[in-house]
């Protein structure tokens, strides 16, 4: 499996599984950083019994051939913290997700930095 090289906004509409292969739900939306551009975060819409969007950290998605992966658990993924707006993520509810993957927020240390850099998770996936 490869990092996530050539990210394409075509990968919306294209199903995320987790790191068991089980299928988390449908990348409905990409939100891009305000200083690079570059894409941040995954929208991933979830759930039967009512939809939810999680945001997923595009550093934490692999490609292997058309399949995207995320190295964490479904549970784990649907855990994670959610929006008071999934259309404004605010500096805190993002430091907030980052954490929660095991990434450190950059936003508050350099005016050029932005969302989560990799950091060594040492928290159990799941």
């Amino acid at each position: 499996m490869t990092k996530l090289d050539g990210f394409q906004t075509e990968w919306t509409g294209h199903d995320l599984y987790d790191l068991d292969g089980n299928l988390i739900g449908k990348i409905e939306d990409v939100r891009y950083g305000d200083v690079t551009g570059g894409p941040q975060w995954l929208v991933v819409g979830t759930g039967f019994a009512g939809p939810k969007k999680i945001l997923v950290p595009v550093a934490d998605v692999r490609r292997s051939g058309d399949r995207l992966s995320v190295r964490h658990t479904k549970e784990r993924v649907e855990s994670a913290p959610k929006l008071a707006d999934e259309e404004v993520m605010t500096q805190p509810e993002e430091a907030k997700l980052c954490r929660f993957y095991g990434l450190q927020y950059a936003g508050d240390s350099s005016a050029t930095a932005e969302g989560c850099e990799e950091m060594k998770d040492v928290r159990p996936a799941g």
